[in-house]
């Protein structure tokens, strides 16, 4: 009989990090031979996902009972119903669950915090859990106090774009549309872009990622109206792929205006855009907190205000061979196989 793993998400119909996390983890223990269970109701929705996000799934199973369970605060019924697997990933809204399975793994996306980490309850329920991974160190210093744990750093895994297409005279960001807990400030790039403009005549910014806001969408299109600025929404993993080998700049503005001591949550927790960009051969300019930071170390690559933002844009694209780059040194660990190599370590 085949070990089976259950993936646990209650936001498997979104198109955003945290998804991609656990399709990547699915993927990954498909790989290690487990058979894959979601906690979901509808095998297109996770087809159409993966897809989406260029990750092979083989033979998905679904377990819509646990979806269910997700939200009904019922944690009895989550122990009996999750010890059938061998393992279950779970990707945390801020609580501990109660699991069965053999080998429970905890993910926390988010860097939690005032959520009652430390209360008995947790403590009881951690008793159940082998291992909590993060993304990010960020994300493991927040979680690390709130919990009194010592999580797992399990950066998500990005394949490198290596193969290289001639540079254009396009300034990239990818990220969701949406005015959600972490937003990645396309209004905030809109407006450095429109005051830029002028200096770089033949230069366009392309906004690319998954949008479900329809009036988000609407107030990001009138405020652009007028300048080379383009929307990418919803593309194919091909054509984002593209996107980011023709891009000569990459922004991200996740975290702009934060104070990443008060609210971490809303910061860019790690950043795989960001990884994807650099992999490809853009030159990243990001604001330098929570996860951006690990990733881009060199203050150059940093910016907080709009203004900065112009003045370093237009500074590479006048001298774009004296920039010097500091990034991670672990910018090549970021993949699929470290993933791999790790997870499967923790499941021993």
């Amino acid at each position: 009989m085949n070990k089976k793993a259950l993936i646990v998400s209650p936001y498997l119909d979104h198109l955003g990090g945290g998804e991609r996390y656990m399709l990547s983890a699915a993927a990954a223990l498909e790989s290690l031979g487990y058979e894959i269970y979601f906690s979901w109701d509808n095998i297109e929705e996770i087809a159409k996902l993966s897809s989406m996000l260029g990750i092979s799934l083989q033979n998905p199973h679904l377990d819509a009972n646990i979806k269910k369970l997700y939200f009904s605060n019922n944690p009895a019924d989550m122990y009996l119903s999750t010890r059938t697997y061998d393992v279950v990933f779970y990707l945390s809204d801020g609580s501990i669950p109660l699991l069965g399975g053999k080998k429970n793994i905890v993910h926390m996306q988010v860097p939690f915090h005032g959520v009652g980490g430390k209360s008995l309850k947790n403590s009881l329920k951690k008793l159940f859990i082998h291992k909590v991974v993060v993304n990010s160190e960020f994300t493991k210093k927040v979680i690390d106090k709130e919990f009194g744990i010592n999580s797992i750093v399990l950066y998500p895994p990005v394949s490198p774009i290596t193969q290289k297409l001639p540079k254009e005279q396009i300034i990239l960001s990818v990220g969701r549309f949406e005015p959600s807990l972490n937003t990645k400030h396309q209004d905030i790039l809109i407006e450095a872009f429109m005051l830029l403009s002028p200096q770089i005549p033949g230069w366009k910014l392309i906004l690319a990622g998954a949008s479900s806001s329809d009036d988000f969408m609407a107030k990001l299109k009138l405020a652009s109206a007028g300048f080379p600025i383009e929307f990418a929404t919803n593309v194919s993993h091909d054509d984002l792929i593209s996107l980011y080998q023709k891009s000569t700049i990459y922004w991200h503005a996740a975290g702009y205006g934060v104070d990443e001591v008060k609210n971490p949550e809303l910061t860019e927790h790690f950043g795989i855009s960001t990884v994807e960009a650099i992999s490809a051969g853009c030159i990243p300019l990001v604001v330098p907190h929570g996860g951006q930071r690990e990733i881009i170390l060199s203050e150059t690559l940093h910016w907080q205000s709009i203004e900065e933002l112009s003045a370093k844009t237009l500074s590479i694209i006048q001298n774009p061979a004296k920039e010097q780059y500091l990034l991670d040194p672990n910018i090549g660990s970021y993949d699929v196989t470290s993933f791999t190599t790790t997870l499967s370590k923790l499941l021993l």
